[in-house]
């Protein structure tokens, strides 16, 4: 069973191996399928009475398969670096505890020994220094002039999109949410479920509770980077996988408690059928050749996350809200 740990609690060793593992797949340009895998999973998954627009949903986002595409992605990445060191496994980046801190860039995660920092404006906010700068000559990334990203190398632009990380107040509201998934099973704010919750959708115009102005959540994160994070080719910067990682732990985490508190909704997942092509329980996920379904549990997998710092209270307020929504009929609301 492989462990996957927090960013926090690894040894430097461990970061090491993992770093290692990183820049010898680029180097033998095996790594540089993953970005454009996740690129060009942007086609129309789209209903009929649907714009056919990859914006509206596609393969791997805005739609239901958002984690479970995510999900095989991930796994599909770490089977290619356990063949070069077969100690490493993806660490998650648990963002809400970073952003606890006076600034966030002074996270471990950005040493120069691991992700490396922020870019520099002055530079067309290259990354400076680390294993994954340009200057190192191990981390090429073409120019995309077309995502307002002219010039070649790893940037990032921390904090000028959108200026906070999300909290564990605004994850906690995630977890509470009983449905995986409801129609119309896309991105508008007031779709209520963990899916477009998780993702970063419901913002403060669906839902009062939201504290903060912006994307929320998975799409905040990606902003709050900036740089590479921000387009569709987002894998161009690793700390992409150590940010999905989190997502994934937070949805295995959510379907551990409703698997406990109401085992008869399962597979606690939508739409099993008659949803958009690409998104239903047992449709494939593209280009991977598994379904939905068989990536449901971790456990089948052969993986699993150390606990979180602050699991026990995000858990406890997702049981406390299915046993309310439980005891509550929908209709008595």
């Amino acid at each position: 069973m492989i462990t996957r740990k927090s960013v926090h609690s690894l040894s430097q060793s461990e970061i090491d191996a993992l770093v290692h593992a990183l820049i010898e797949l680029k180097g033998r340009g095996e790594y540089d399928k993953y970005v454009h895998w996740h690129h060009q999973v942007m086609y129309p998954t789209v209903l009929p009475q649907e714009p056919r627009d990859a914006n509206y949903r596609n393969g791997a986002h805005r739609g239901p398969s958002f984690l479970p595409w995510h999900r095989d992605f991930l796994m599909q990445l770490e089977q290619d670096l356990r063949t070069i060191d077969a100690s490493v496994s993806l660490p998650y980046w648990d963002w809400t505890q970073d952003a606890k801190l006076p600034d966030p860039s002074t996270s471990p995660l950005w040493a120069d020994t691991f992700m490396g920092g922020n870019g520099e404006e002055g530079d067309q906010w290259r990354v400076q220094r680390g294993p994954f700068a340009e200057s190192s000559g191990k981390w090429p990334v073409p120019s995309l002039p077309d995502d307002g990203l002219p010039g070649t190398g790893l940037k990032r632009q921390f904090g000028r999109m959108l200026p906070s990380l999300p909290t564990e107040e605004d994850l906690a509201l995630a977890m509470a949410e009983v449905f995986y998934d409801t129609p119309n099973y896309e991105r508008s704010p007031f779709t209520i479920g963990f899916r477009n919750r998780i993702e970063g959708w419901v913002t403060q115009r669906g839902d009062a509770r939201v504290k903060t102005p912006g994307s929320q959540l998975h799409n905040r994160v990606h902003l709050w980077i900036g740089g590479n994070m921000a387009p569709m080719t987002s894998p161009n910067d690793p700390v992409f996988f150590l940010h999905h990682c989190f997502i994934d732990k937070v949805w295995a985490d959510w379907q551990a408690v409703q698997m406990a508190e109401n085992p008869d909704a399962a597979p606690h997942y939508a739409p099993e059928r008659s949803g958009p092509t690409g998104h239903n329980l047992d449709d494939q996920l593209k280009p991977s050749t598994r379904t939905v379904r068989d990536v449901l549990s971790i456990s089948g997998l052969g993986y699993e996350y150390e606990p979180a710092h602050n699991q026990v209270m995000l858990e406890t307020f997702a049981r406390s809200a299915i046993r309310r929504r439980i005891r509550t009929p929908f209709w008595a609301d």
